[in-house]
């Protein structure tokens, strides 16, 4: 029985509020009779209610867009960095000479471990470089050479070609080419810059004496083959926000 009241009781409270609150959203609550219009209760009730509507829409979207940031960036911080390319010691050079027809190999495919840059994890580029001169009297009558050049794991390379006397062949192997400036994101500064780390490579090609001269006893060329490489570091990193 007390719970039938109970129950009747709130019953008859919710219609007795629900009747009230008709009551107001039906009453002028402002009226401007200079302007000819009043202001009841039932827009005010909307104004309000359309301000929490607001209010909740904004929490929600803010709530939202914040996930959505630690989601991508995983929890990590923000980072930038200056990137410095370096010039480092690279093996030794090789010389000698080539008569029409003749090449020569070097660096992986003859296994010349000097040639190795595998384990160097911060290879900006390499380029290998061939210097040659035409020998003999007067150097007569034009000379055509190839270099070919790459890295063991694509041994596809590219390949230049040069013809006269004398000249110098320059082919870029890229790696981990970084412009000056780089961002991203990372839970450490250190693990920031090893996350642009690459693996190297084992550097290696032929160069190729492809035709000489037929004025002069002298056939031969002199060349020398080197190896230049660079390496990237980022300075100067800081915190900076997305």
């Amino acid at each position: 029985m007390a719970r039938e009241r109970n129950a009747v009781s709130l019953t008859n409270k919710l219609s007795d509020g629900m009747a009230r609150f008709e009551n107001y959203n039906n009453k002028e609550v402002y009226r401007f009779d200079s302007l000819g219009f009043a202001v009841t209760g039932r827009q005010v009730s909307g104004f309000f209610g359309f301000l929490i509507i607001v209010v909740m829409l904004m929490f929600t979207f803010s709530s939202a867009a914040n996930s959505i940031m630690v989601a991508d960036l995983g929890g990590s911080n923000a980072f930038v960095g200056d990137v410095v390319i370096t010039e480092e010691p690279g093996p030794s050079s090789m010389s000698g000479t080539l008569n029409p027809g003749g090449s020569v190999d070097f660096g992986y495919i003859v296994s010349d471990a000097e040639w190795d840059y595998t384990n160097n994890l911060r290879l900006s580029h390499a380029e290998v470089i061939v210097t040659w001169e035409a020998n003999g009297a007067g150097s007569v009558g034009a000379r055509q050479v190839t270099l070919d050049a790459s890295t063991q794991n694509n041994d596809t390379g590219e390949s230049q070609s040069d013809t006269g006397f004398d000249g110098t062949i320059t082919i870029q192997i890229p790696f981990q080419m970084l412009p000056e400036t780089v961002s991203g994101t990372a839970d450490t500064a250190e693990a920031f810059v090893e996350s642009y780390e690459t693996e190297g490579g084992w550097f290696g090609g032929t160069f190729t004496y492809d035709s000489g001269s037929t004025i002069t006893n002298d056939n031969s060329i002199s060349y020398t083959i080197s190896l230049k490489i660079y390496t990237w570091d980022i300075q100067n990193v800081r915190e900076t926000i997305i």
